[in-house]
């Protein structure tokens, strides 16, 4: 399913599947298809809009998988979802994965590396009629120095002329300003401040992705608590979509929807 069908009046949710033994969050939870795909149905079922799978861990020192094994994570987790009507969204950076994914029936593909001129993400993009989501990834270039906002804003940009080059359509395109991708605390914040400065005047639509970030830990020191831990992920939720973003990635549905539902009724959405 397209995500043409999803009600765009509203703050969308990305609901965060990791089919991955080691991911900081949840790794292990949903290595297993059965409870993957429950996991899923239960996400939909609390209000998010899009399920995103994931079957390689992007933490700090992740160990790599090769596309076979990748593919075996994920593909009959997608296969299975794909008879529930749900829109999905492929966390990947590998080509050969986000064709499989594709073919199987994921609408999106969430390239977190940053660098679509060597990806090939976008050719796929285009050639499937799938969205593409374009991440700002610090960890490309070198150290980030500067002025984040700056660096962020033109290494999106060129993205996004990559992408509009290689046939995706425009509006199929959303930002990922890449919070914890090799920045700072003080830059991730500074991200968060200024989403509305990543998506040309609003051409672009933002997807904000922080959901038990180092930057929860860092700004609310919640211990083992993970209640807290939580309201602090849906507190920088909210403070994002007040700053631009339309689209949250989330590990937590229900709390979320139920504030963001809130929140748009308020503000006339």
């Amino acid at each position: 399913m397209h995500p043409e069908v999803m009600e765009y009046g509203k703050t969308l949710i990305m609901g965060i599947l990791n089919c991955t033994p080691d991911s900081f969050s949840d790794g292990g939870q949903f290595m297993d298809a059965g409870k993957a795909v429950e996991h899923a149905l239960r996400m939909a079922a609390d209000g998010a809009d899009i399920i995103d799978i994931g079957g390689e861990s992007t933490r700090p020192g992740y160990v790599p998988v090769d596309d076979e094994e990748e593919m075996s994570r994920i593909l009959p987790v997608i296969r299975r979802l794909r008879s529930d009507g749900l829109v999905m969204s492929v966390d990947t950076t590998k080509p050969a994965v986000a064709v499989k994914a594709c073919e199987c029936g994921c609408s999106i593909l969430n390239d977190i590396s940053g660098d679509l001129r060597s990806s090939g993400m976008a050719d796929i993009a285009a050639a499937n009629g799938s969205y593409l989501v374009i991440m700002f990834n610090c960890r490309v270039n070198g150290e980030c120095e500067g002025d984040i906002i700056t660096r962020a804003a033109r290494e999106i940009d060129d993205n996004i002329e990559t992408a509009l080059s290689r046939g995706v359509n425009e509006d199929r395109i959303w930002i990922d300003p890449g919070i914890g991708f090799g920045t700072t605390r003080q830059q991730d914040v500074e991200l968060t401040r200024n989403l509305s400065e990543l998506s040309q005047g609003g051409r672009f639509k933002i997807l904000y992705a922080a959901s038990r970030k180092r930057i929860v830990k860092d700004l609310c020191d919640y211990g083992d608590d993970g209640e807290l831990r939580d309201l602090v992920s849906d507190s920088l939720a909210l403070t994002a979509r007040a700053n631009g973003a339309s689209i949250i990635r989330s590990h937590r549905i229900r709390e979320l929807r139920t504030m963001l539902d809130t929140y748009d009724r308020i503000n006339g959405r």
